[in-house]
């Protein structure tokens, strides 16, 4: 909810649309004949949060599509007895559990258009055989790119990945799936294997505003499968170059028997970068009773080329003694980096027992990575790792709360966010609160962010019981902020994580 309009140059930018892969309501249990690929995913919604970050109230719009491509529903505001015209500094909460044109059991994906500059975060709630499970992320705002890497795609006997691509164009698109795992420079599948008359140089055919959509029931990817994906485009039958072919996408990994849920956006190639930053990573971090490991997966831009990334693991011990490791790794395909064992470490060096901190990698060739934090208990949830572009001295946070209760006596959500210099360099911030109450926001006393801080919204005694907001971090420096939401009412998976966006 920022009161001011971004700097000019985004203003453009995001005054247009915002395409979203996938907006599923009520999607019920699915079962495949082979036991070892079964699923049950639960009833399903998701949910959008726009955020007006521009210097006048804000008409927006949203087009419901199915998987086909065909329109199936519109909202927005203003609209009648709903929500009015969404003033600045004001976010919006789309529920498409609500929108009563919408049947049970749909789904596909959504086009988001504004007057005014925004941003936007896309999440979703399931419930499966009684435990809770939420996941979500922030999204990328104007065109779609030609293509995308997702570095975390999992087909166990444990976990199931969702694949969701869609076209965001009026025109048809040809859309191709290559799967990769470490140490391998050429794709385990190509998904489709074949040529289709619509696609004569290959990739599968997606209609206009149509969605393609790979999971458990038809991944080319073999069972066992624990890598990365990347999607490329191909030039259509018709005539359309595969570079004016525009995508976007969503993943969710899921626990299959278990609770776990987590949910990022695809990886646009002018995302992808040479330097990345993960200000998040853990080995047995215990916070509010709950422990925490993360992993983080690398993919090279060009998987099938050799890269070389160097490390650098910067965090404290749980008694706060610093911990500070360097090392040079070599990356054919993916490379994965697990926290509870070596975590691609020096054969002289390890990680102690206990370790909270933060990893950057810079490499020779442009790489994505995705962190993914699990806990002991069920608990699953992702982000993407920073890239420059990312680094911002101002970073919105679109929807945060403090003992938030969306119905009943359910009050127990609340969210935390960490901000880390982007290149180290001592900084500080200052933090910015909005809501509904306070539009004009509510500004907090600078903090060092040198080393990385969390600031907690449940231990702000400024913020009211109750309160679901959003924030802006203005910094000195850039920074990045990692935002998470967690609830301790629901039985499951009820933690997620988002990237905060920059406006520089």
């Amino acid at each position: 909810m920022l009161t001011a309009p971004p700097h000019p140059s985004r203003r453009t930018v995001l005054r247009g649309l915002l395409a979203l892969v996938v907006a599923a309501v009520a999607v019920v249990g699915q079962h495949v004949p082979l036991a070892a690929q079964s699923a049950s995913l639960g009833e399903e919604n998701s949910w959008l949060r726009i955020q007006n970050v521009g210097g006048r109230a804000a008409t927006v719009d949203v087009t419901l599509y199915d998987t086909a491509g065909s329109r199936v529903a519109v909202a927005g505001c203003p609209s009648g007895g709903v929500c009015p015209a969404i003033a600045p500094g004001v976010g919006w909460s789309f529920f498409q559990q609500g929108l009563e044109a919408v049947q049970v059991g749909y789904r596909g994906a959504a086009l988001v258009k504004s007057d005014q500059p925004f941003v936007a975060l896309l999440a979703r709630d399931a419930f499966k055989g009684g435990r809770f499970q939420i996941g979500g992320d922030t999204l990328r705002l104007g065109r779609g790119t030609a293509g995308m890497a997702f570095p975390i795609v999992q087909n166990t006997d444990q976990w199931m990945s969702r694949i969701s691509v869609q076209n965001t164009s009026d025109r048809p698109a040809c859309v191709e799936l290559r799967y990769w795992t470490q140490g391998q420079a050429t794709p385990v599948a190509i998904d489709p294997p074949s040529r289709a008359a619509d696609c004569p140089q290959g990739g599968a055919p997606v209609a206009p505003h149509a969605s393609l959509v790979r999971d458990e029931r038809n991944f080319v990817a073999p069972f066992g499968f624990d890598g990365a994906a990347t999607v490329r485009t191909y030039d259509t039958a018709s005539g359309i170059r595969a570079g004016d072919q525009t995508l976007t996408s969503t993943i969710e990994t899921r626990e299959r028997a278990g609770p776990g849920l987590a949910s990022s956006r695809g990886i646009a190639p002018d995302e992808q970068n040479r330097v990345v930053a993960l200000p998040l990573v853990e080995r047995n971090s215990t916070v509010s009773g709950t422990t925490w490991n993360t992993r983080f997966r690398i993919v090279n831009a060009n998987p099938a080329a050799s890269n070389e990334v160097t490390l650098r693991y910067d965090g404290v011990t749980a008694s706060g003694d610093r911990v500070e490791i360097e090392h040079k790794m070599s990356v054919t395909g993916v490379l994965t980096c697990d926290q509870r064992d070596r975590g691609c470490l020096p054969a002289d060096r390890d990680l102690p027992d206990t370790f909270t901190g933060s990893v950057r990698l810079q490499s020779i060739e442009p790489i994505a990575v995705y962190v993914q934090r699990a806990s002991a208990a069920g608990g699953l949830a992702d982000y993407r790792g920073f890239t420059v572009s990312e680094a911002s001295r101002q970073v919105v946070l679109p929807i945060l709360d403090k003992s938030f209760g969306p119905f009943g006596e359910s009050t127990g959500w609340n969210s935390w966010f960490r901000v880390v210099s982007f290149d180290g360099s001592p900084s500080y911030v200052r933090v910015i609160y909005y809501s509904r109450q306070n539009p004009t926001g509510q500004l907090r006393d600078p903090i060092n962010a040198a080393n990385g801080v969390t600031v907690l919204q449940n231990a702000d005694r400024n913020l009211p019981e109750g309160w679901v907001g959003s924030a802006i971090v203005i910094s000195d420096q850039p920074v990045i902020v990692l935002v998470g939401i967690e609830s301790a009412v629901f039985k499951g998976d009820s933690a997620m994580l988002y990237n905060g966006v920059g406006f520089d």
